[in-house]
């Protein structure tokens, strides 16, 4: 009898361990997502102030377990990238390039490491943000532009 109650203990033990609240955020993230929507706003006082959501439900992430991740659109690949977890908190996407170019020659934003702020996640539900800062010299403009640039990721399973 004493056997069976230590199997029962056990057993429900083991099962509490493998439920998914209690999964590392790596775990939690990876799979294939589907997009809801993309948000990116612009600034550049007094010159730009732009925000634009885009539908992305065409759109599918693949968050794999080797911390690679592809990004397909309409059965078409469009973007190679990696991704990593710092602190359970912090979704680090590698070599994203946010496709921002200064008009006139002066540059742009190249391919980085974007650090986005995991909003939510949960079964069913990833909303990441990152807010960036970046100052650039346009040729013509005297003084450096401050671009500040807001990025909201929601994503479904």
């Amino acid at each position: 009898m004493k056997k069976i109650a230590l199997f029962i203990v056990v057993a429900a033990s083991l099962a509490a361990c493998t439920k998914w609240e209690n999964q590392s955020t790596e775990f939690k993230v990876t799979g294939v997502w589907t997009g809801i929507n993309s948000q990116l706003t612009i600034k550049a006082l007094p010159f730009l102030d732009s925000s634009d959501v885009q539908n992305t439900s065409t759109t599918e992430a693949n968050f794999m377990e080797n911390g690679g991740l592809t990004i397909d659109s309409a059965g078409t690949r469009i973007d190679s990238l990696g991704w990593a977890i710092s602190n359970d908190t912090i979704l680090v996407l590698k070599g994203l390039d946010l496709g921002i170019e200064i008009p006139g020659g002066g540059g742009g934003l190249g391919a980085s490491n974007v650090r986005f702020v995991i909003r939510t996640l949960e079964q069913d539900a990833f909303t990441f943000r990152t807010d960036t800062n970046v100052t650039v010299t346009v040729p013509g403009v005297p003084i450096p532009l401050s671009i500040d640039i807001a990025q909201i990721q929601r994503w479904e399973k």
